[in-house]
């Protein structure tokens, strides 16, 4: 039995909400960042930026090939560190793009070189030397800015501590280079450090919110881009493989259908009308009977060809449409079946994927589940659609190898969609598939 849970959208919690705690942990987790990520640029930095400089300097000579290897072998340490800190102190993920390897039988030199044409390796490089002039500016500004929001309070109370210590002390302060003198000098100055420290407290968060995205953004182009390229090209070849699978399973039961019915009951059509003719003659009531026969036959074998067009193209989907296709399969099912489903617009491979679906479901309802009634729903979900169809028979379905249920899975696979199945013992199957309308 396999199971499918759609996704849902979770309530904002109250720990989700800002707090003092939440601001001030962001904060200090940027600084963290910053200060670590600081010491590793500047090792990372000089190492990765001296090797490449001494490997491109001699490669002319063969010896810095071996060199340039080291340094981007280098980064890509760096860029490794980076993928487990960032996610733990800014929050996000940054996936590991799968390495390029060298093919079978590669000899020695060829598997040597092989991190000097992956071109992650190249950029694991380019964000050593980037992340480290980016954390130049980017951790000084958020401690002279944290330092700033503390000055609400601590520029105050240094100058009240200091009033007190030294009443004597001659200090110039923004209020005296103001024009003001004596206590009322002392609350300009007070005033004036507050509304600064003020502007910083105030900007602080969104100043390091803004940064913390800078460093994902930067980091994600660089380190993590072409792992969704992977993840796609790996999508699209399973998809395709899926598709080869599905069609060829398609037509090897095709052919097992027309071997099986309408061949079988042409040859008996063709023998029968060979009996006519010897016995036009001499037993014309008895080639009348066989006639009859053939016809019957003929008419059996029509129906069996109409039977196996509704799984590759009805015409009915073609000229009418989704929802008048999906009726007219309701209407030959002999399991009471109900159609819920709107005009949608949707391309036609997917309108012909979900029509395979519900022609599938409907036939092993009727053949295997023992249903006495059968929903199809259809809907638009965004960019997929989406169809469901529950039957209230006895469940227990699998999806086994060279089955009917693993061939229709192989055929929303090739698709792009997801097929699944959900059939407890007892309490009916439900059948559910979706597939993204821009497949």
């Amino acid at each position: 039995m396999t199971t499918m849970t759609m996704p849902e959208t979770a309530p904002i919690s109250t720990s989700q909400r800002w707090s003092v705690g939440r601001w001030a942990a962001r904060i200090g987790r940027f600084l963290a960042y910053g200060l670590i990520a600081l010491l590793l640029g500047v090792v990372g930095f000089s190492l990765t930026l001296a090797l490449l400089t001494a490997g491109v300097s001699t490669v002319v000579v063969w010896v810095g090939l071996p060199i340039l290897v080291v340094g981007v072998l280098v980064a890509r340490g760096f860029a490794a560190a980076e993928r487990a800190l960032q996610p733990v102190l800014l929050g996000g993920t940054l996936p590991t793009p799968g390495a390029k390897r060298a093919p079978e039988g590669a000899g020695w030199m060829r598997r040597l070189l092989v991190p000097l044409t992956d071109p992650q390796r190249w950029l694991d490089a380019l964000w050593v030397l980037v992340n480290f002039l980016l954390v130049l500016i980017t951790f000084p500004l958020t401690v002279a800015w944290t330092a700033g929001a503390i000055g609400t309070v601590g520029g105050p109370l240094a100058s009240v501590i200091l009033a007190q210590v030294l009443p004597e002390a001659e200090m110039n302060g923004l209020g005296e280079l103001l024009g003001f003198s004596g206590s009322f000098a002392m609350i300009v100055d007070i005033g004036l450090q507050v509304a600064g420290g003020l502007f910083f407290l105030l900007t602080v968060g969104p100043l390091v919110r803004g940064l913390s995205a800078l460093h994902r953004g930067v980091a994600r182009g660089l380190l993590s881009s072409r792992y969704e390229d992977q993840q796609r090209l790996r999508r699209t070849q399973e998809s395709r493989a899926a598709g080869r699978s599905a069609e060829s399973t398609a037509l090897r039961r095709l052919e097992r259908d027309l071997h099986d019915g309408p061949q079988q009951r042409l040859v008996r059509a063709s023998m029968d009308l060979a009996r006519v003719e010897a016995l036009a003659a001499n037993d014309p009531e008895k080639a009348q009977t066989v006639l009859r026969e053939t016809r019957e036959q003929l008419g059996l074998t029509l129906d069996d060809l109409r039977r196996l067009s509704r799984g590759i193209a009805p015409p009915i989907l073609v000229d009418r449409g989704l929802a008048a296709a999906l009726t007219e399969l309701a209407a030959i099912s002999p399991v009471p079946t109900t159609v819920q489903s709107a005009d949608l617009d949707l391309p036609e491979h997917v309108e012909i994927g979900i029509y395979y679906v519900v022609s599938e479901s409907l036939t092993n309802a009727a053949k295997h589940a023992r249903a006495e009634s059968v929903q199809v729903e259809v809907v638009r979900i965004g960019d997929d659609a989406r169809v469901r169809i529950q039957d209230d028979g006895r469940g227990g379905a699998e999806m086994r190898t060279g089955g009917g249920l693993a061939g229709l899975a192989g055929r929303v696979a090739s698709l792009e969609g997801r097929l699944a199945v959900h059939s407890p013992a007892g309490e009916g199957t439900r059948v559910e598939a979706v597939i993204p309308c821009g497949s």
